[in-house]
C-alpha cells in the first residue's frame, strides 16, 4: 500500500463518521465505455472521475481514511492526482493499493489496505461520480444505528418485461418489490472481511456467476441487507451515452459544480 499522508488522531471529539473507511473502486478497465483507458481516468468537466469522488468523501465530516484500488500500472499517476487532498489540516488520510482480477477481489483488497481504526466500511464505485456526500452520510450513519449492511436503493419506474435469447417477451415483471441499487454501500468492517474472506475460501461451482457487489458477497455469507433511499445523482457511468447523461447533470447543478478553467463541459 502506498500512502500519501501519515496517520494521525482524526479528531478530539469524534463525530458519528469519525473512524470511517471508504474503498474506491477504480480497478475496472471499462471496455463498454471505448475510451481507451480505465474509465476512473475519464475526465467529466475537466476532472477524472477518481478526483470527483475524492473531493466528494474528503468533504466528509469527522474524517477517516480512503483507499483507492487502481490496476497496479496507474498507482503513480493515482498518487499525483489525489496529492490536492492531502493538505495538512485534512482529517482524511489517503492511499493506492492494487487491484484484483475480479471486482470482489479489488474490494477484499481495499479493506485489507485499511487501518485498524476504520470500523466502518463504504465502498463506492468511482463510476458514479457526481454521488452526493448526502449519500455518504445517510449510509454511515444508517450502519452505525443498525449495525447492519446498508445500500442505497432507487425504485424501478419503468415497465419490466421478460425475454428469452431471441427478444421474444413472455411476460410483465412485477416491479413493486424490485429496486435499483447503488453506492455507497456501508458495513460493519469485520462483517465485510469475514464475508470476503469466505468468499474467497469457498470453491464456486463451475459457471457460477461473480457477486456484482458488495451486498451479495455479504448476503452470500448469510448476512442480512437493508436499504436506504438512493440519489438520482449516483448515476453509474457505464457507456458512451452515460457521460452525455452524467454531464447534463452537472451542468444542471450550477456553473459552481465544473472545475476551474473549464467551460461548457470540456475536457481541460
Amino acid at each position: 500500500m502506498m500512502s500519501v499522508a501519515e496517520h494521525e488522531p482524526v479528531s478530539s471529539h469524534p463525530h458519528e463518521l469519525a473512524r470511517l473507511g471508504v474503498v474506491l473502486v477504480a480497478a475496472g478497465r471499462g471496455e463498454r465505455l471505448g475510451a481507451g483507458k480505465p474509465k476512473a481516468f475519464v475526465e467529466l468537466a475537466g476532472e477524472t472521475l477518481i478526483e470527483r469522488c475524492a473531493r466528494t468523501i474528503t468533504s466528509l465530516p469527522g474524517g477517516g481514511h480512503l483507499v483507492v484500488v487502481v490496476p497496479e500500472e496507474l498507482a503513480g499517476e493515482t498518487l499525483a492526482l489525489l496529492a490536492q487532498f492531502t493538505d495538512a489540516g485534512s482529517l482524511w488520510e489517503l492511499s493506492v493499493t492494487p487491484g484484483g482480477r475480479e471486482r470482489h477481489e479489488s474490494v477484499r483488497f481495499g479493506v485489507d489496505a485499511l487501518p485498524e481504526y476504520a470500523d466502518v466500511v463504504l465502498v463506492h464505485d468511482a463510476a458514479r461520480p457526481l454521488t452526493p456526500a448526502a449519500l455518504f452520510e445517510r449510509v454511515a450513519t444508517e450502519v452505525r444505528r443498525t449495525a447492519a449492511s446498508v445500500i442505497p436503493a432507487l425504485p424501478v419506474v419503468d415497465t419490466l418485461k421478460r425475454v428469452d435469447a431471441n427478444g421474444v417477451v413472455h411476460e410483465t415483471v412485477d416491479r413493486a418489490p424490485l429496486v435499483a441499487v447503488q453506492t455507497p454501500q456501508g458495513f460493519p468492517r469485520e462483517l465485510l472481511a469475514a464475508a470476503h474472506d469466505r468468499l474467497g475460501s469457498v470453491s464456486a461451482p463451475v459457471g457460477a456467476e461473480q457477486p456484482t457487489d458488495d451486498a451479495e458477497v455479504v448476503q452470500r455469507a448469510g448476512g442480512t441487507v437493508l436499504t436506504v433511499p438512493g440519489e438520482a445523482l449516483a448515476h453509474k457511468l457505464t457507456t458512451p451515452g452515460d457521460l452525455t447523461l452524467l454531464l447534463a447533470l452537472l451542468n444542471a447543478q450550477g456553473p459552481g459544480t465544473q472545475s476551474p478553467g473549464t467551460q461548457d463541459g470540456a475536457s481541460r
